[in-house]
């Protein structure tokens, strides 16, 4: 009887452990690149408050609303199949934001798509983001609690890359700076 209790306890901690692990395995898979083209490792559906967040999305660098004029239809009946979205760890809440792609023609170009970040909040998600590039990708670093952001751009055949990051303030993401490389 004296054996088993200490085995009990062993065990109990042995599984506690194994699961915390797993939990941290799970977090280390999130998907934080993501290209104009290809798939997004987790889809999940657009919620009806994202959705809504990015049906007014308007911006210089946002061709939604563009979009939907081509289209013929208003802002507020754009669908959920002209997007695909992933949740990202974007401040040290799980779950807390969310990497939206334009799946729809008007939204892209021969390589390029357009991209959101939304944050996610009590009252539901906001466009803290909108870009267009050939990639976007969530970086490890921080600013005000909220990862950075790269987009990279890729023009005139391949011969230039420009790697630009955006850093979190006052609500929204901010240009920080770039990096132009000539690969070829």
């Amino acid at each position: 009887m004296r054996l088993i209790l200490p085995l009990l306890l062993l065990l109990v901690c042995g599984m506690r452990l194994s699961a915390q692990s797993v939990q941290k395995v799970e977090r280390s898979r999130e998907q934080t690149d993501f290209g104009a083209e290809g798939d997004f490792h987790k889809p999940i559906p657009i919620s009806a408050d994202a959705l809504q967040s990015l049906r007014m999305s308007k911006g210089a660098d946002d061709l939604l609303q563009e979009c939907a004029e081509q289209e013929g239809i208003p802002a507020a009946e754009i669908p959920a199949t002209w997007f695909v979205a992933s949740e990202i760890r974007l401040n040290r809440v799980p779950s807390s934001g969310l990497v939206v792609r334009g799946e729809h023609a008007c939204l892209g170009g021969a390589h390029i798509s357009q991209f959101w970040v939304l944050a996610k909040s009590t009252s539901g998600y906001r466009v803290v983001f909108r870009g267009r590039a050939d990639a976007l990708a969530v970086l490890p670093t921080r600013t005000n609690n909220y990862r950075d952001l790269q987009l990279v751009r890729v023009t005139q055949a391949g011969a230039y890359v420009d790697d630009v990051i955006f850093r979190y303030s006052r609500g929204e993401y901010h240009l920080s700076g770039h990096r132009t490389e000539h690969p070829n």
